[in-house]
Order: structure tokens, then C-alpha cells, then sequence
């Protein structure tokens, strides 16, 4: 089932994994927050180091973008067959945060099994497309997972996942808006 971006909720929390209540919306904007400027000091620390060059911030530049093409793409492919409406929102949190996951772990997934070091700059662009994703579903007000946060901007459909580092504190807060919704009560009393 897919929804448009422009039908908020505005009764209880809504569907885990596509509405936000007030404590996960602040909780991206300071995840997202925090990794870019996480991001942003490592590049400024290498740059300042000369421990980069021009060509190995093209590669980061390039990755960054294409982090962004495949995500899109991908969100594209499987939500025009459909395939993201029928699947549970779980399976469709696996298809896009199994990559970023790998990738952001590589150093302790990766590297100890195949001895394969990810370069820095793909390491980092996933970083920054993580961040800048948090960011960019705060400002959508989007509650589920943050990788899909620019093509759910571009396609205007919304597909149930769960935003692993945040899903406990939605189901909570979930729970403790729609208890106040059920017993008639307001944020104010």
C-alpha cells in the first residue's frame, strides 16, 4: 500500500513506520545533525592534514551522488511493480538499510571476514547520505526508514519501514499518543 506524502495524520500517531510523533521527528533532525557535522569535521581534520586530495574528494563527491541515484532507483523500480506495497514493512527496512549498514560496519563486518578495507571516501559518502537523509525526513516528517528520505521527496509515495537507530522510540511514543487519543486526552492535559 503506498501513500501520499501530503495526507498527514491528524488523529493519534498514524502508521508506525511512515507518520512521526514529535520526540522521533526531533530525534532525526539530531541524528542527521550530528553525522553531518560528524562528516564535515573528518573532511575539514583531512583537508587541514593534507591527508586528502582533489581526486579522493571527487571520489567522495561521486560516491555521495551515486549513493543518491541507486537509492532513488531502486525505490523507483520496486515501488512502480509494487513490490515495496506487498511486502512487510520490515522486508523493505532490509532492502534499504542492509546496504548503509554494511557499509557504515564495514570495519567490523567486512574487513575481519574478506581482509577488504571500504576506502574512506565511499565510507564517509555513505555517512553523509545517512546524515543528510535525517535531516531531510525531519523536514518531510517522515517516520520511517532515512535512506528513502529523497526518493519518498521525489515520487511523493510513502512505503511502511522502520528507521532502525529509531523505530524503539517511535513504537514508544506510538503507544503513549494513542493511549492519550483513546482516553480523549490532549498534549496539554
Amino acid at each position: 500500500m503506498t501513500y501520499d506524502t501530503n495526507s498527514p495524520n491528524t488523529t493519534g500517531y498514524g502508521i508506525l513506520g511512515l507518520d512521526v510523533g514529535v520526540v522521533g521527528h526531533w530525534a532525526r533532525l539530531i541524528f542527521g545533525g550530528l553525522l553531518v557535522l560528524f562528516v564535515a569535521a573528518n573532511l575539514i581534520a583531512r583537508l587541514s592534514a593534507n591527508a586528502i586530495s582533489s581526486a579522493w574528494l571527487v571520489q567522495f563527491l561521486a560516491y555521495f551522488f551515486g549513493i543518491m541515484i541507486v537509492y532513488t532507483g531502486v525505490y523507483w523500480f520496486l515501488g512502480e511493480r509494487g513490490i515495496l506495497a506487498r511486502l512487510s514493512p520490515w522486508a523493505n527496512t532490509a532492502i534499504f538499510v542492509g546496504p548503509a549498514f554494511v557499509i557504515a560496519w564495514s570495519d567490523f563486518l567486512i574487513t575481519p571476514l574478506t581482509g577488504y578495507v571500504i576506502p574512506g571516501y565511499f565510507w564517509l559518502a555513505m555517512l553523509a547520505y545517512i546524515g543528510f537523509s535525517f535531516v531531510l525526513q525531519w523536514r518531510l516528517g517522515y517516520g520511517g526508514c532515512e535512506v528513502v528520505a529523497l526518493p519518498i521527496l521525489l515520487f511523493r509515495k510513502r512505503y511502511p519501514t522502520y528507521c532502525i537507530p529509531l523505530v524503539a522510540v517511535d513504537a514508544v511514543e506510538k503507544a503513549v499518543v494513542d493511549r492519550r487519543t483513546k482516553t480523549g486526552k490532549n498534549d496539554n492535559g
